[in-house]
């Protein structure tokens, strides 16, 4: 049985060939699977896709910082529109709710919440919400307006509060209908969602656009409290849980033991060990139960533990850069920490689209030639 030191799945393959023939100095570093790697290098060369890729820059940055640094300070106006842009921007496609006999009067209730402290200017350009959209944001004005709980809870260190405004702001179109609809049997209004990867993207950005500053031209962020979940990263992060976590002579422990918390399915039933992580994290961002009275709390412990899995991806990463640093790199093997946003653009950017179905292939194709702890 190989282990993954054995396979040695981190390793570098195409840092010498890029630097010996300049022509290729803008592909990828791969490691021997195909895969990038989180050299400096992939890092700036996904910087540079990202800066001029127009996907991205339809909105000036600019703009986007201050409407997140508004709406995490209480203003209204401010968070209707980092909840549009958060939206917009990430194809996040909030989920409307559908209410028997009751859909325009909830609609019109969420429009009177959000008028009711931001005065909507639509001849000045301003778009009109609706769907999902629309109640997200009345939820979130609701509860943050004219207050600064989301700033500190958008910085805030502690895992458990991280979760829980993760958990909030996922369920957000649920709970807000069963706000402005109290007279209601919830079991009629059928308006179970939890809007998992919305609430990730929008913690994300809040936070790191709370936290940014100008050096030297740049701009800096002080702060990553928050991963994001998309189909995407989700899909890959097995390889990279199984690449990166590593901890001595039992580096299978941590994993087993994180899948066996948050999967009661043994990974006998599995057959690799790719396949049960990748289940686990579909356990945890999935939609709880319609009537599930602990909802909310089954939401936020999805996103600890997806945390968890994502801190220690993160940390073994960063270890492996200072490994490899140390060998082929320069400053004394000092080589800079990364946080979730790096790991996430990098994944997400090379693997979408048909490349994220050849990796799917690839991951296929390495559980049939090796055996898992």
């Amino acid at each position: 049985m190989t282990t993954r030191k054995d396979r040695n799945v981190r390793r570098l393959v195409s840092s010498v060939e890029a630097s010996l023939h300049p022509d290729k100095y803008y592909e990828f570093d791969l490691d021997q699977k195909g895969f990038p790697v989180f050299s400096d290098k992939n890092i700036a060369f996904v910087n540079g896709l990202v800066n001029n890729d127009s996907n991205y820059t339809w909105i000036d940055q600019d703009t986007i910082h201050e409407k997140y640094v508004d709406a995490s300070n209480g203003d209204a106006c401010a968070i209707r529109e980092a909840v549009y842009f958060t939206n917009k921007m990430n194809s996040t496609h909030l989920a409307a709710v559908t209410v028997k006999g009751s859909q325009d009067e909830l609609m019109a209730k969420m429009n009177a919440e959000l008028k009711r402290l931001c005065e909507i200017e639509e001849d000045k350009g301003e778009v009109e919400l609706t769907g999902g959209t629309l109640i997200t944001a009345a939820y979130l004005v609701n509860r943050y307006a004219n207050n600064n709980e989301l700033s500190s809870s958008l910085l805030g260190k502690d895992p458990e509060s991280r979760a829980n405004l993760v958990a909030s702001i996922a369920r957000a179109t649920t709970n807000m209908t069963y706000k402005l609809l109290p007279d209601e049997d919830p079991s009629d209004l059928k308006c179970n969602r939890s809007n998992f990867s919305f609430a990730t993207k929008f913690c994300h950005h809040g936070c790191r656009n709370l936290s940014r500053r100008e050096v030297n031209d740049s701009y800096i962020y002080d702060t990553d409290n928050f991963c994001i979940y998309d189909t995407v990263v989700g899909t890959m992060l097995p390889y990279f849980a199984d690449a990166y976590i590593d901890y001595g002579n039992n580096e299978s422990e941590w994993l087993n033991e994180w899948c066996k918390k948050y999967n009661d399915t043994p990974l006998s039933r599995y057959g690799n060990r790719y396949a049960w992580i990748r289940a686990t994290i579909n356990k945890l961002v999935a939609t709880p139960d319609e009537g599930d009275k602990n909802a909310d709390a089954q939401v936020a412990r999805g996103y600890l533990g997806y945390l968890d899995l994502y801190s220690h991806i993160v940390d073994g990463i960063n270890e492996w850069r200072k490994q490899e640093n140390q060998t082929v790199g320069s400053n004394n093997g000092s080589a800079p920490d990364i946080g979730f946003h790096e790991v996430d653009l990098m994944i997400w950017y090379f693997f979408k689209g048909s490349r994220l179905d050849e990796a799917k292939e690839t991951m296929k194709k390495i559980v049939l030639s090796m055996a898992f702890d």
